[in-house]
């Protein structure tokens, strides 16, 4: 496992293989087994792409934490263990999100919203699982693109987490900083966060802007 920090956006951080080949065959497998939703089906059904969420269900409609749903899955413990171990996030995360991305699927750019701070913890990480992506980092003075390998980890903190939005395009191949081609194929990416707050009042939201 290698880890990178050389990089020109502030709290970024990727590391690199993170997973062994055997980890992601079995990552994958176990999150196969599990129900998946949107594509019209589950608690967000209007995504156009697959999702899965264990410890607390955010919707994407509302931008907001409907409701706990209890510990993460087993088959993320060791993840979580090796997330501790190298100090990836200041607590255990207590939400996993999996996305599932085919070839010519991504996601817009984005950031925590202005409520984030009290919503979601420090730390972002993302698992990339089958394939590579390059996901985009653009704030209001430049942008960089940035190659995840598969079976790499990147970290979000700091400036990388709250002042830059980060997306992947919906193209079939990608390219790098350098102007490599990084083909699109089907990619299943596994997030942990830390939501340190769900009610309305600890979000600083008015009920009636939902």
């Amino acid at each position: 496992m290698n880890l990178n920090t050389d990089f020109p956006i502030p709290g970024l951080s990727v590391l690199y293989d993170f997973v062994s080949p055997e980890e992601e065959e079995y990552l994958v497998e176990a999150v196969n087994r599990e129900e998946w939703s949107g594509l019209g089906i589950g608690p967000n059904p209007e995504l156009k792409r697959r999702t899965q969420q264990y410890g607390h269900l955010f919707s994407y409609r509302y931008r907001e934490v409907l409701e706990e749903y209890g510990p993460l899955p087993p088959f993320v413990s060791r993840l979580v263990t090796r997330i501790m171990e190298f100090g990836l996030m200041p607590v255990a995360p207590n939400h996993l999100l999996v996305n599932e991305y085919n070839a010519g699927q991504g996601i817009m750019p984005h950031v925590g919203k202005a409520y984030a701070p009290a919503l979601f913890g420090p730390s972002i990480l993302s698992l990339s699982l089958l394939s590579p992506c390059v996901m985009k980092f653009e704030s209001k003075q430049d942008s960089h693109n940035i190659l995840l390998p598969r079976r790499s980890m990147v970290v979000l903190q700091q400036s990388a987490r709250y002042d830059y939005k980060h997306g992947i395009s919906k193209e079939l191949v990608d390219y790098t900083a350098e102007g490599d081609p990084v083909p699109r194929d089907k990619r299943i990416s596994l997030t942990f966060r830390e939501i340190i707050a769900w009610s309305t009042k600890a979000c600083h939201l008015n009920p009636k802007d939902k």
